[in-house]
């Protein structure tokens, strides 16, 4: 079986660290997501401008192999293939569990239900159904339907891939979403997660990289 079509593996390019020091250009194009996974997210590069401007940059999230923009507004649109990201984590998804989640569960009942299931292994999940309420680093939702996909990081994965639940959301109709911040569920919203067996993680080869202090 070729490792990228191992189900549950995480594909992950560089640090998140890295991009927070400011690694914030270059990366794999949009095309390379379809060669290692069916869902993800990511981060777009920003130019020198927008970087010193300290604007939003666009996310990526992938939903069944198709690769949307979320701008800094939430306006979703197809993503082109050329674009690239310098922080991209992609799985080819495939949930062993499945549960309905209670009207008004939370981000923090969701992590709960990770760590129980266990708090050492990344996880990635799908929330998909209505939302009563929805916040997102872009905008606020209220009563929307969608899928928030995304993965649960263990506590000594933080300076590799992030903190707790990192997701984005697409709403029903793609033409919006965001970087979840919080969230309740609405009636009939379902839950599904698997863990992940293997974490591949490629390094920037640049001499960008070797020089941050991470």
């Amino acid at each position: 079986m070729a490792p990228a079509s191992i189900p549950n593996d995480i594909y992950q390019y560089s640090l998140r660290s890295a991009y927070t020091a400011g690694l914030r250009d270059g990366g794999p194009p949009v095309a390379f997501l379809t060669n290692h996974g069916t869902h993800g997210l990511g981060i777009f590069e920003s130019d020198e401008e927008e970087i010193e401007s300290g604007e939003r940059p666009n996310d990526m999230i992938q939903i069944d192999s198709v690769a949307y923009t979320l701008d800094p507004a939430g306006t979703a649109t197809r993503a082109a293939r050329e674009d690239q990201m310098p922080f991209t984590m992609v799985t080819v998804f495939q949930p062993t569990q499945r549960v309905k989640a209670p009207i008004g569960t939370g981000s923090k009942k969701v992590k709960e239900v990770f760590e129980r299931a266990g708090k050492n292994t990344p996880m990635p999940f799908r929330i998909t159904g209505v939302f009563k309420y929805l916040n997102t680093q872009q905008q606020t939702f209220w009563d929307v339907k969608g899928t928030v996909f995304g993965f649960c990081v263990p506590a000594w994965q933080k300076e590799v891939s992030g903190e707790g639940l990192q997701s984005c959301f697409l709403n029903e109709a793609k033409s919006a979403g965001g970087r979840v911040v919080d969230f309740e569920t609405g009636e009939g919203a379902v839950l599904e997660w698997a863990k992940c067996g293997r974490f591949h993680l490629g390094f920037p080869q640049d001499e960008e990289f070797e020089s941050l202090r991470i």
